[in-house]
């Protein structure tokens, strides 16, 4: 078998389109419902019909499973365009918050985040090594103090995504990002 015969084809535009409507509609019906949220309104939200949906995701799981990959290579996109930032702190800031935001969409998806299965390459992974290069920005500018681990941020901000799974307020978690922040910067002499 040739090289070329094992590629795959690339998308039609028309089920690119209906593949990204569907990841939206789902997003938003998950948002709203959870994960059990109905894959029929999905479609119809979607503006598709049910066999499409399939189609591109044959069970629940793998629609759910795209959705967070989806929202997970946006997040590692992100931190690798906020590596350009000339605030660390900032663009660490605005990093961790998505960081939160996605860990707290789905019940049970921080402890996933802080614990991603094993291999180099995958979407958590990837947005894992963002958020890293981004705190070792912060500390290489002195603006952050330096004994704090990427591992241990992560950990610390999926704790506080957790608080979502538990009824706490997008008010509270902002209020305990801050504090970690605040705990984290160097002190101005």
């Amino acid at each position: 078998m040739s090289p070329s015969s094992t590629a795959p084809r690339p998308m039609r535009a028309d089920a690119a389109r209906n593949r990204r409507a569907l990841l939206d509609a789902a997003l938003e019906a998950f948002k709203r419902a959870g994960v059990t949220a109905s894959l029929d309104d999905i479609a119809k939200a979607a503006d598709v019909g049910p066999g499409t949906l399939y189609r591109h995701f044959p069970t629940r799981d793998d629609l759910a499973l795209a959705v967070i990959d989806d929202g997970l290579l946006a997040l590692a996109e992100l931190g690798e365009k906020l590596l350009t930032s000339t605030k660390p702190v900032a663009a660490l800031t605005e990093w961790l918050e998505a960081f939160i935001a996605q860990a707290g969409l789905f019940d049970g998806l921080a402890r996933t985040l802080v614990n991603p299965e094993a291999g180099d390459d995958t979407t958590c992974k990837r947005s894992k090594r963002a958020g890293a290069a981004l705190l070792e920005r912060a500390v290489a500018a002195g603006e952050v103090r330096d004994d704090i681990a990427s591992e241990d941020l992560l950990d610390i901000s999926a704790a506080i995504a957790w608080l979502g799974d538990q009824g706490g307020t997008h008010a509270q978690r902002a209020r305990l990002l801050t504090l970690v922040l605040d705990g984290l910067r160097v002190p101005r002499r």
